[in-house]
């Protein structure tokens, strides 16, 4: 083969470019980076084409082109190029990807073509350029390959069918990059938020802490938890859901850039790791940064205002373990804390430990209380404001485990709920509340309180249905009582449910009335029998105006649409008093009887034709 302008024998040349081809896709198979498998690529293109110097540029979805590998270009080339943009005159690369068609200039300094962009190359003896775009095989344009030349002159044929051939390299070579980087995109990378994932977090969090001890500094993790997210998702819809996860991810970018590693770990959740820089470093105080970085209204992309609020865990390394795995776990217990107590952060403590081992004896041991017989069920009656009769009792359950003791509803029931036990312990519940029922005076009634859980199973109203059948029990006497939750889970499905009950002829309740998203809005979407005003409003309701306010609305609006109002909680005499001033229909509390064993009202409960018939009026 001979030098210059010269056009060397072409023997030889198809088995030395089908050999290179080979070396270079053994290197993308082996997963070389793109840069150097494609500067491999030119040192071994300019060893067949001596005089020519090889370069490949990218081009990204903005029309800018990057700089793949050039490694006998001058060391300023790279840099330069970048970021410039294509178009009908930016050189050969730049026009040859904007025509997408080869480009070949013989006279750099002379050629409009390279007008602003002579300096990049006549100072360092490149005069010529021949630039072929590089297509992909869905017609997108990829980047350029270029030979540069360091005389005045054209390609010869040799060259031209070297470029023929590294065209289709440089379309694999590119190709397998993207999608090695896609592949890493949906490995390592949330494709909602941009953020990294799970994947990333454990790559990179074990390093993170074995640098802090290396440097024997602290490192804080942070659990966040969007709060209230479900019902965003309920009332407003998952698009909309997905774009507070998108300016939640945003927020948090913006105020945590010093981080270590911001995450998402799915659904609501976001993860923060952040090593102390100082001896000063605070990480409570970081962690009120964070929950007031995020809380408020905030426009959405499609231009919806949203108000925005997260609850916050943290755990420190060492203090609270060294591993990475005990520090999320503590993390997100800290953050279970921040959600039960409804403020925006929490600090890991041993003492929730503890708690998180409790927890989980009580999930294991709930399932098996009913057949222990740990379970039992108590009474409250729910009385007439006027007359102080008493027309129904709520059942309620208790579980008194043979190692803890008393275990309270509001501690059990979520329990139950996460491990699916609240199916069997809420037919054990209405099952023994209507065989205690039945034999009751037959004007009582029976409230029994049902679990979100529970109502959405398809086979709810069919178990109700037997369980009356199979204790003689009338319907009219048995209340379901449920929460705003259930609806704003699945509204449709819970309407569909809850109207095949009062087909049967079981009137329904909803219970703690006032303290959901969309009290109005639920009552208009089913039929309710009654309303129940929730203990807080009504324990406030002597001393506070606006606790008055709220009940008296309620009261107001239950009897605009015809529904019997039930106040709960109602402890003294002055709350009687106002109740029936406003109209209140129904009473219930501890002024009028606590929740007890059915035989401690069995004076109230015994029927008709027992020895007293008017044994029904409650002792206040």
């Amino acid at each position: 083969m001979r030098v210059g302008n010269q056009i060397p024998d072409l023997n030889g040349i198809e088995e030395r470019l089908s050999t290179l081809q080979q070396e270079m896709l053994v290197g993308i198979a082996l997963g070389e980076s793109l840069s150097n498998v494609m500067s491999t690529f030119c040192r071994s293109v300019e060893a067949l084409a001596p005089g020519a110097i090889c370069s490949v540029v990218g081009v990204d979805d903005g029309g800018r082109m990057n700089f793949i590998a050039g490694p006998s270009l001058p060391d300023h080339y790279p840099a330069a190029l970048t970021g410039i943009r294509i178009g009908p005159n930016v050189g050969s690369c730049g026009t040859a990807i904007f025509t997408r068609k080869p480009v070949e200039v013989r006279d750099i300094e002379a050629d409009p073509l390279w007008g602003p962009y002579t300096s990049l190359a006549i100072p360092y003896g490149l005069h010529a350029c021949w630039s072929s775009p590089i297509m992909a095989s869905d017609g997108r344009v990829l980047g350029a390959f270029a030979l540069y030349f360091r005389e005045k002159r054209g390609s010869n044929q040799v060259e031209r069918r070297i470029t023929a051939e590294c065209l289709n390299v440089c379309v694999i070579a590119i190709e397998n990059s993207e999608a090695r980087a896609r592949l890493n995109s949906l490995a390592f990378f949330d494709p909602l938020t941009g953020l990294g994932n799970r994947a990333t977090l454990k790559n990179r969090l074990t390093m993170i802490l074995q640098r802090a001890a290396e440097l024997q500094r602290p490192v804080a993790i942070y659990h966040i938890d969007v709060a209230e997210f479900r019902a965003v998702n309920d009332l407003h819809g998952r698009i909309i859901g997905d774009m507070v996860l998108v300016k939640v991810a945003q927020l948090l970018r913006s105020f945590a850039k010093d981080c270590d590693l911001i995450v998402r770990m799915g659904g609501d959740e976001f993860l923060i790791v952040k090593s102390a820089a100082n001896e000063e470093f605070d990480a409570e105080e970081f962690a009120q940064d964070i929950v007031h970085g995020v809380y408020g209204r905030h426009r959405l992309e499609r231009g919806e205002e949203i108000m925005i609020d997260v609850r916050v865990g943290v755990a420190n390394f060492p203090n609270d373990g060294r591993d990475h795995d005990d520090l999320l776990e503590h993390a997100e217990t800290a953050l279970s804390r921040a959600k039960r107590n409804g403020r925006g952060y929490a600090k890991f403590e041993q003492q929730m430990d503890l708690e998180k081992r409790m927890r989980r004896a009580l999930e294991r041991d709930i399932g098996l209380a009913i057949e222990r017989d740990e379970f039992s069920i108590v009474f409250q009656p729910q009385v007439d404001a006027k007359s102080g009769v008493v027309g129904a009792f709520e059942a309620l359950l208790r579980w008194n485990h043979p190692e803890l003791g008393a275990i309270p509803p509001v501690q059990f029931i979520p329990i139950a709920e996460a491990n699916g036990a609240i199916h069997a312990i809420g037919a054990f519940v209405l099952q023994r509340a209507c065989e205690k029922a039945s034999e009751w005076n037959e004007k009582l009634r029976v409230a029994v309180n049902v679990s979100a859980a529970q109502i959405v199973r398809s086979d709810f109203v069919q178990l109700v249905a037997d369980v009356l059948s199979a204790t003689k029990l009338e319907p009219g006497r048995l209340e379901i009582e449920v929460t705003e939750s259930l609806f704003i889970q699945d509204l449709a499905n819970a309407s569909t449910t809850l109207r095949r009950l009062k087909r049967l002829g079981v009137s329904v309740a909803m219970d703690d009335f006032g303290t959901g998203y969309s009290s109005l809005s639920t009552l208009r979407a089913f039929p309710f029998d009654r309303i129940k005003v929730d203990r807080s409003f009504v324990s406030d309701m002597v001393n506070n105006s606006d606790a008055a306010a709220i009940v008296n609305s309620v009261i107001g609006l239950g009897r605009a649409m015809g529904l019997c109002v039930v106040a709960e909680g109602v402890e003294s005499h002055e709350q009687v008093a106002m109740l029936r001033l406003i109209g209140c229909h129904e009473i219930q509390g501890y002024l009028f009887g606590k929740p007890l064993p059915a035989e401690n009202y069995a004076d109230i409960m015994r029927p008709r034709h027992g020895n007293r018939s008017d044994g029904r009026s409650a002792v206040v």
